[in-house]
């Protein structure tokens, strides 16, 4: 493994918890991702896409209002392979998302970085 195994890849984190996702950001930045988008609710994937590609994702399950379920298929429409951070068991992921990459907070960075090169690495 590299330095840097996340260098040219353009991540989108979406994480209600400000700490968590300055984190995340630091994390992914430090292994040489471009994070495109830190946010607390879904972004609008279209305009997202219209600044460029997005090789990965990195969400939050619960994000205190609502869930990030619809907002992962969207991703999974896309073709954008994401990767969930939560607390929750990933047994209460819906049968559709069910089998996608789930790190339980805390996780370690290295897992992180690990999981998001994988995905993105086979999107690139």
């Amino acid at each position: 493994m590299t330095d840097r195994p996340l260098s040219g890849y353009r991540i989108i984190i979406l994480e209600d918890d400000y700490y968590q996702a300055e984190d995340s950001r630091l994390t992914l930045e430090q292994a040489g991702a471009t994070v495109i988008a830190v946010t607390a609710s879904a972004p609008d994937l279209g305009e997202l896409l219209v600044e460029g590609r997005i090789d990965a994702a990195l969400i939050d399950i619960n994000l205190g209002s609502s869930l990030s379920f619809d907002f992962a298929r969207e991703l999974g429409a896309r073709a954008i392979p994401f990767a969930f951070l939560t607390g929750y068991d990933a047994g209460m992921l819906p049968d559709d998302l069910a089998g996608r990459p789930c790190l339980s907070k805390p996780a370690d960075p290295a897992r992180i970085i690990a999981a998001l090169a994988r995905l993105a690495g086979g999107h690139h």
